[in-house]
């Protein structure tokens, strides 16, 4: 909630976003967050979240075309505040289609081209993640890297479909050792 208020204040391109339900929590205290009075008259003092502005946001998205034009079905959660604060915005994608597919439904793209820097097309890029439709989330994979133990996080990158894509391909022209070496490196 705090995060999305300073995302679309940026957005919005004001320095602050009202938001309500911080009252009685040590959030406010601990980002210095700040209240004013209610401007028409019911006497509250409300919070109000500093604007938020990345350098550069990252999104995955279902689809994207050569425009950079993305769609996310499903909730896009934070994506759009987020892509609209952002000074630079770079989308990941599960696959390419043609320009003219998402033409057919032009309200369905959550990120219009001329927002976006760059475009790669990363199936499965958002392992352990979901991506409506295409997959859910992978919950053994998420408690496995919560897990606090030494090697988890090389496990866990050696279970991501890009790594095991590379891996899978390198072994084609070496052997399993080597190719993993590889790609760590």
């Amino acid at each position: 909630m705090t995060l999305v208020a300073g995302l679309r204040a940026a957005s919005y391109g004001v320095p602050f976003q009202p938001v309500g339900g911080v009252h009685g929590s040590d959030l406010a205290r601990l980002n210095g967050w700040q209240t004013i009075r209610d401007p028409y008259g019911s006497g509250q003092d409300v919070y109000v979240i500093p604007a938020i502005a990345p350098d550069v946001a990252v999104i995955h998205a279902a689809e994207a075309d050569e425009e950079g034009n993305a769609r996310v079905y499903g909730s896009p959660f934070w994506d759009h505040p987020l892509t609209r604060a952002a000074k630079r915005v770079l989308v990941t994608a599960e696959r390419l289609v043609p320009t003219d597919v998402l033409r057919l439904q032009p309200e369905l793209t959550l990120v219009p081209g001329f927002m976006v820097e760059a475009v790669a097309i990363v199936p499965r890029g958002a392992w352990p993640g979901s991506m409506h439709p295409y997959y859910d989330v992978d919950y053994a994979a998420v408690e496995d890297y919560m897990k606090d133990e030494a090697g988890v996080l090389d496990a866990h990158l050696n279970e991501a479909p890009e790594c095991k894509d590379q891996l899978q391909e390198r072994q084609g022209r070496k052997g399993k050792t080597e190719a993993a070496k590889e790609i760590k490196s």
